[in-house]
């Protein structure tokens, strides 16, 4: 490998633009493959075995097109075959999980909510991470199906989405939480949403920025960071181009070019 070779970042969809986001404010002279499996969309409610076979699929593809990182920006996805792809594959592989540790820095009252796919609640590394992380507060998980599949239609503020955002976090509020952890990288985008049914005294935990800071370190750390280059970022969907097209203009805010995979 070598330091002018592109990071691949991938997710079932877009979520993982809001860790892409970051990742090029941060190191804006990296180039990256960003990959949305969009016809395979959403992970959350997939078995295992799928999420393993998809995952694979496109972390070959990027491989074979010389990724010298992935990004594994989907929590389900990360729960599911990180460590083994770790092993397996060789190249460094940068995960996403949601933010117990500093949920529990910024919760005053010790309550604080989880917002994630079934999947990911129901994963052993979920379960493994709250257990490390969890035994001083009271983590409150709230599965939120249907979330992910209205911000994939780009329809954030659409009276639909708002529904189901005001039946999760009114269960969350019965329990009296001060902190709500995003759980999915696809939530970054409802961020406002959230804020206007859950108030503007509840935090909300946002991992992109964290994600987007491990990668640099590991890039630092792997002597595999660009300093030369002017990056560049290249999206393909294996979904339909418009349509992805369109979700992502309206989610960016400006114009792209998507490539069909």
């Amino acid at each position: 490998m070598n330091n002018n070779q592109h990071i691949g970042i991938f997710d079932s969809g877009l979520g993982g633009l809001s860790v892409l986001q970051h990742v090029h404010q941060l190191l804006p002279r990296e180039h990256i493959l960003y990959i949305a499996d969009s016809g395979y969309a959403p992970y959350g409610c997939q078995d295992n075995s799928f999420i393993e076979q998809r995952s694979r699929v496109i972390t070959e593809h990027l491989i074979a097109q010389g990724a010298k990182a992935i990004v594994i920006a989907c929590n389900t996805a990360t729960a599911s075959i990180i460590e083994s792809f770790r092993q397996e594959y060789g190249i460094p592989f940068i995960g996403v999980e949601p933010g117990i540790k500093p949920a529990i820095i910024m919760t005053k009252n010790g309550h604080i909510g989880i917002m994630a796919t079934t999947g990911t609640l129901a994963s052993t590394r979920y379960a493994e991470l709250s257990q490390r992380f969890g035994n001083s507060v009271n983590l409150h998980n709230q599965a939120c199906p249907g979330l992910v599949e209205q911000i994939e239609a780009g329809l954030l503020d659409d009276p639909s989405t708002m529904r189901l955002l005001t039946i999760y976090l009114n269960a969350l509020a019965l329990n009296q939480v001060d902190t709500i952890v995003l759980g999915c990288t696809h939530y970054s985008f409802l961020s406002t949403q959230i804020r206007q049914v859950a108030g503007d005294t509840t935090c909300l935990i946002d991992s992109s920025y964290a994600i987007a800071e491990q990668l640099a370190r590991v890039l630092e750390q792997e002597n595999l960071r660009n300093i030369t280059m002017t990056g560049s970022i290249h999206y393909f969907s294996t979904g339909s181009i418009n349509k992805t097209k369109s979700s992502i203009n309206s989610l960016l805010g400006y114009d792209v070019t998507v490539n069909p995979l």
